[in-house]
């Protein structure tokens, strides 16, 4: 900057020759203080300088937009913006609870800001709070749950406990979109339908929310839902799908959202053959070295954290059915586990080890769990975030570089199985896969053939 201005600085090596043919030029300026030639940033006046010095003087472009390079890369703009429903930001949040007060079932919600949450609630009829227990509740209806959630929206956000099990798939839609600032909402067929082809609670969440993010596009192009045509339907949700980055995964079942309702729903095949899916790569499991494993597990000093980690390890299980197994489903005569309606409602045995089933013993023996193998302090199920913190404190007392996750107990009770000379069809089976396709995935990361492998680097003379 000179003078408020933006001017380009000319520097090259002591020249007196070049110095003095430069400044005889009207639009080159010497800098008073040092003598340096700048001229005003116009590339108009470095295109005449070129052709007035007959390509006898190379200009170094590179250096001219180098800030405004360096800026660009600290602060990247995306080249499409993102199609996202907008959101609210409740400024309370209540966690919704089961409770028995007097012998009555009730709602319980709990809070840390109970006064700004009076303001709110108090005014709804059917609300009281109780001093005792420092909390609101009100009996035990979901038409109430969902007036309290209609008229919160916006001020309160509610989180509900694992243990609240609600019988109206609507009413759990009104909870995943109760920060939409949008009121759309996925036509009742399509819930129904879903639910009637018993899909998992997940699944239904995951098509929710890529439909009605399908839905609000439409609505904000001026799109009708049944009257668009499949080819055009494809290149919207392939622009979505750009536009908020999606991976390869997230586009296919973002497209089977929507397919589900053409196809299914609304009983039109054509949906189906025009709509183009993108290819799918081979995204390989992430395994831990066996060391690893147990270097975590000794960190475990509590009992009941050892054991759900080793439980885990030992059996190859999801997070999801370990909270879930009963003690009944443990048979430790015959030395095998159970897992009842597990993915994709599926029932499967896997071994009981012989170290694990010791383990067991000394933590029933301490806990004495009633009906779930792992259970809460309220003698209800454990929660999986319980899990991912006892893993997470375990990893960094370990000195874990990468933190680990839960699932990566299962892949590597494959792997590990896999190079210990295991046939391919067992593991399939202790791992539940309905196609052997998705159990050969641990073939590519097995490394007990691969680490044998001589490299030809090895058979240089250097």
């Amino acid at each position: 900057m000179h003078e408020g201005q933006s001017h380009y600085l000319l520097s090259f090596y002591k020249n007196p020759p070049l110095y003095a043919w430069l400044r005889k030029f009207q639009y080159i300026r010497t800098r008073p203080s040092n003598g340096q030639l700048i001229m005003l940033a116009d590339d108009g006046y470095v295109e005449m300088l070129e052709m007035a010095a007959k390509g006898r003087i190379l200009f170094n472009r590179h250096q001219l937009q180098k800030e405004s390079i360096q800026k660009g890369v600290a602060t990247p703009s995306a080249q499409l913006d993102r199609l996202v429903i907008p959101k609210l930001n409740a400024p309370l949040r209540l966690q919704l609870k089961l409770a028995e007060i007097d012998g009555l079932p009730k709602f319980l919600l709990s809070t840390d800001a109970i006064i700004e949450t009076k303001k709110h609630l108090l005014p709804l009829p059917f609300i009281t709070y109780d001093k005792r227990l420092g909390a609101f509740y009100f009996d035990r209806s979901e038409l109430l749950l969902n007036d309290l959630m209609r008229a919160v929206k916006g001020k309160i956000f509610i989180a509900m406990h694992q243990h609240v099990l609600l019988k109206s798939l609507l009413l759990e839609t009104v909870f995943w979109t109760q920060n939409y600032a949008s009121d759309i909402r996925v036509p009742d067929a399509y819930l129904k339908l879903l639910k009637a082809n018993n899909c998992s609670k997940q699944t239904i969440q995951h098509y929710h929310s890529a439909f009605i993010l399908y839905l609000y596009v439409l609505q904000v192009k001026g799109k009708d839902l049944d009257l668009i045509p499949p080819t055009e339907v494809n290149d919207l949700v392939l622009q979505i799908a750009t536009a908020n980055g999606f991976s390869t995964s997230s586009i296919h079942v973002f497209i089977n959202a929507v397919l589900y309702y053409y196809r299914s729903v609304k009983q039109l095949p054509a949906y189906k053959s025009e709509i183009k899916r993108p290819k799918k790569g081979l995204v390989l499991p992430s395994v831990m070295a066996k060391e690893d494993i147990q270097a975590i597990i000794k960190q475990c000093d509590n009992l009941k954290h050892r054991a759900i980690l080793m439980f885990m390890y030992g059996t190859g299980s999801r997070a999801g059915e370990v909270i879930d197994l009963e003690l009944k489903d443990i048979d430790s005569k015959r030395k095998i586990i159970t897992f009842r309606n597990a993915k994709n409602f599926k029932d499967r045995t896997v071994m009981l080890s012989e170290k694990l089933l010791e383990l067991l013993r000394t933590y029933f023996a301490e806990y004495k769990p009633k009906k779930y193998l792992f259970e809460g302090q309220y003698g209800d199920k454990y929660s999986q975030s319980s899990m991912r913190q006892i893993l997470k404190k375990a990893s960094i007392k370990a000195g874990m570089r990468n933190l680990p996750h839960l699932h990566q107990f299962r892949h590597s009770f494959a792997t590990h199985l896999l190079e210990a000379g295991t046939d391919m069809r067992i593991i399939q089976q202790l791992l539940g896969h309905s196609s052997s396709t998705t159990t050969e995935i641990y073939a590519y990361v097995s490394t007990k053939h691969i680490g044998q492998v001589r490299s030809p680097l090895d058979d240089l003379c250097i």
